[in-house]
C-alpha cells in the first residue's frame, strides 16, 4: 500500500506552527502544545447558521495581523494543503470558501496560525474553541521573520 501523498507546503507549515507553540508537532489539537485546557469556550458548529458560525470564528481572528497559516478539513487532501492568507484577506477567504473550494469553511477542526502576532486559534468540530498566544515570530510588515 503506497502512503498517501502529503502537500509540500505541510513540512514549513508545521515548522512554523512549532516555532509559535514548541513542541507542537501537527495542525491537530491533539498534537499541539501550549493550549491550557481551561481556555476552551463552547463554540457550536452544528445548531447555528453557517454564516453566524464564519461571523462568530472570524470576530476571533480579529487582532491576527500578516501572513497566517490556516488549515481546515480540505487542508489534508493532497492537492490542497494548508492555505497562507494574508490577514487582511481572512474574512473574504472564509466567506467565499465554498465558492472556490465547493466545501464548507468550518466542517471540522479549523485552526490558524499568525505567525506575527502568535496568536493561534483552534476550532475543534466537537464544540468547543480557543484562541492562545504563543511566540511571534515574524513581523507584520514586510512579512519577515523577526530577529
Amino acid at each position: 500500500m503506497t502512503p498517501a501523498a502529503r502537500h509540500v507546503n505541510w513540512e514549513f507549515a508545521e515548522r512554523v506552527l512549532d516555532a509559535v507553540l514548541p513542541g507542537s508537532t501537527a495542525y491537530n489539537p491533539d498534537r499541539m502544545t501550549g493550549i491550557p485546557l481551561c481556555d476552551w469556550r463552547p463554540f457550536d458548529l452544528t445548531q447555528r447558521d453557517a454564516d453566524a458560525v464564519e461571523d462568530d470564528f472570524l470576530s476571533y481572528c480579529d487582532d491576527l495581523e500578516g501572513p497566517l497559516i490556516v488549515v481546515n478539513s480540505t487542508s489534508f487532501y493532497p492537492d490542497q494543503g494548508p492555505y497562507f492568507v494574508e490577514a487582511s484577506n481572512l474574512r473574504d477567504f472564509v466567506k467565499t470558501f465554498d465558492t472556490r473550494v465547493r466545501d464548507y469553511f468550518m466542517w471540522t477542526d479549523v485552526l490558524v496560525v499568525s505567525p506575527a502576532t502568535g496568536f493561534v486559534i483552534v476550532v475543534q468540530d466537537d464544540g468547543y474553541i480557543v484562541k492562545v498566544r504563543g511566540n511571534a515570530i515574524m513581523t507584520a510588515q514586510g512579512a519577515r521573520f523577526a530577529e
